[in-house]
């Protein structure tokens, strides 16, 4: 691998001449392609990355002004996220090079703050300059965290970097169809099979086999049913992929028979067991909706798909890549109150929350220009947890404000009878209508702060002269969320000393504990903050917010000058609703219920 400081001469030297600047088809940046950084200047540049990430040193890679660099699919500053938790890279990893598109990947294992990490990136050079970095990290080999293994000796198959016999290689566009009809065979996978396989094709997925028992990496998966590519569609193993969804082919060696894709596998799980071609009957592993987003290299001989190594990791369900387009912007619904006040709310949302078990959602007053979103993302209506909650709360805790124009809906449901805590919110649009739902849900396989929700959280009226005004209210949250923001161990005016903070129904202290010893730390910070509701009889307000823990440095100094750890090792942001219960003046008792999301991720 070469130093990272020799990488801008590499990009340099491999420019060849300045290619015209004018673009003749549809979708292409430039009419001339392949001019520039060849093969081997791509692997210096692919190189020079990963020698620079290794080191910490951002600032060693050629970025172009305008580079877009995501982890997990999530926008980032270069030098954030895996840059500054990583600890070591693997000394050889699989390259793949496309001088036509400009584009090189890498595929390996990387340790993060000590800890094993699988890791594939792609990146897009013009001239001489890095201007698309696309990574994959995989922290987690599933949804209940379930550690990667220990840090391999990786063995990517030598396959891949042998040049073809010309009789065996086949054209750019071939070798993408080929790619395709792989997905379309995953994709609803029933037991049909699209796509050609060699008679031992294997796949390697985050380094270990899931077609081969007798793999020198290790095996695990789909092996368990059957040995080898075809058998195992045969079978229909992988009927779970709703869709693959946003597939792209940045990078194509003709003369290897390589293609490097990425996409999104989509798991609606939308049902509980299905039954495989041979009649044995499966029972899906998890039970609510979610995706994975992958880089995934396809070795092509002889027309035939022979070796297979893909790097994904889980993501929210219907998650995007930015490289794939412009994301869509949810619809803005300003309130109406004397349209729609507190008790026009409360019963929209609860036709919503009943909507979900009945599966019937034609049947609500949507407006005309509807937003909704699950974990974050936007997607249609009938998606997501539609096709998962099978129960809801018969006394669940709502919180309307006309002067938001929102519901807060905030109680169990259970999905395929898995129990979840779930926080709903539902905007009025266009009047007494619903123009947005955004769902939050926590299960307990996403790991604690977690307790089973047995009852919403219920709070009584108080009488007048315990009341607190809205604007007062507000402060006082503004003002808590201050004191975590600024890390100085001071602590907000007006917090009960027995209040108690309870997130996703397990009490995790008292409210002012972590302020004052200064505990919160990891938290780097809370932003995006929106007021959802506030209720003044009872003494509520909910918002919604983001946290963000980049797991570097790991190690803290609290008030009384001890030691303390992050406890997670990888950087991570928390979306949450959280709520804050009032009474005569001061806090008494918050409530906050979370979803992890990829780091850095944004409001939809």
């Amino acid at each position: 691998m070469k130093r990272a400081p020799r990488l801008a001469a590499a990009l340099l030297a491999g420019a060849v001449g300045t290619a015209p600047a004018c673009a003749q088809a549809p979708g292409q940046g430039n009419a001339v392609q392949g001019l520039g950084c060849d093969r081997a200047c791509l692997i210096a540049a692919l190189d020079g990355y990963m020698q620079a990430l290794g080191a910490h040193s951002p600032l060693a890679v050629p970025a172009a002004p305008d580079l877009l660099f995501t982890e997990n699919d999530v926008p980032l500053k270069l030098g954030e996220g895996l840059w500054g938790t990583v600890t070591e890279v693997d000394k050889v990893g699989l390259e793949v090079a496309d001088p036509v598109t400009g584009n090189a990947a890498w595929f390996g294992s990387v340790r993060e703050n000590g800890r094993n990490a699988m890791f594939a990136v792609r990146i897009h050079v013009d001239r001489g300059r890095i201007g698309e970095v696309e990574s994959v990290v995989v922290r987690n080999m599933d949804l209940a965290g379930a550690p990667i293994r220990p840090a391999p000796v990786l063995q990517h198959d030598p396959a891949f970097y042998e040049t073809l016999p010309p009789e065996q290689q086949r054209t750019r566009p071939r070798l993408q169809a080929i790619a395709d009809s792989y997905f379309d065979t995953v994709e609803a996978n029933d037991g049909q099979v699209f796509a050609p396989f060699d008679e031992d094709c294997g796949r390697l997925e985050n380094g270990r086999s899931t077609t081969s028992r007798s793999d020198p990496n290790g095996a695990f998966g789909a092996v368990a049913l059957a040995e080898g590519c075809e058998a195992q569609f045969k079978l229909g193993i992988y009927r779970i992929n709703k869709r693959i969804r946003e597939r792209r082919y940045p990078i194509i060696d003709t003369e290897r028979g390589i293609v490097v894709a990425s996409g999104f596998f989509d798991h609606a799980n939308e049902f509980d067991s299905y039954k495989l071609t041979d009649g044995r009957e499966m029972k899906t592993a998890l039970k609510w909706p979610n995706s994975i987003s992958l880089i995934e290299a396809f070795r092509i001989k002889d027309a035939r798909i022979s070796r297979i190594e893909a790097v994904f990791t889980y993501v929210p369900y219907f998650m995007h890549n930015p490289f794939a387009g412009p994301a869509a912007s949810p619809p803005d619904h300003p309130p109406m109150p004397a349209a729609c006040g507190e008790a026009c709310l409360a019963q929209l949302a609860g036709k919503t929350m009943a909507a979900y078990v009945s599966r019937d959602w034609r049947s609500l007053p949507w407006a005309d220009r509807v937003g909704y979103s699950d974990e974050n993302l936007g997607l249609q209506v009938g998606e997501g947890i539609w096709g998962t909650v099978t129960k809801i709360d018969g006394k669940p805790l709502v919180i309307a404000d006309g002067r938001t124009g929102k519901a807060v809906w905030i109680g169990r449901i259970e999905e395929h009878g898995q129990p979840a805590w779930a926080a709903v919110t539902v905007t009025a649009g266009e009047g007494d209508r619903i123009g947005d739902v955004e769902t939050l849900v926590h299960r307990k396989e996403y790991g604690a702060p977690y307790a089973e929700p047995l009852a919403a959280p219920a709070f009584a009226e108080l009488p007048a002269s315990r009341r607190t005004d809205r604007a007062t209210m507000l402060a006082a949250v503004d003002a808590f969320h201050g004191a975590i923001n600024r890390h100085d161990g001071t602590v907000a005016q007006g917090i009960a000393d027995d209040c108690r903070w309870a997130v996703n129904g397990q009490d995790v202290g008292q409210c002012a504990a972590p302020l004052t010893g200064n505990r919160l730390k990891a938290l780097a910070q809370v932003r995006d903050i929106e007021l959802l509701a506030v209720d003044e009889a009872r003494g509520l307000v909910a918002v919604r917010m983001f946290e963000d823990f980049p797991a570097n440095p790991l190690h803290f100094t609290d008030a009384s000058g001890a030691a303390y750890d992050d406890p997670a090792l990888s950087p991570r942001t928390l979306k949450l609703v959280e709520l804050f219960r009032f009474e005569g003046g001061t806090l008494q008792r918050i409530e906050a219920y979370t979803l992890q999301l990829p780091y850095g991720m944004r409001p939809r």
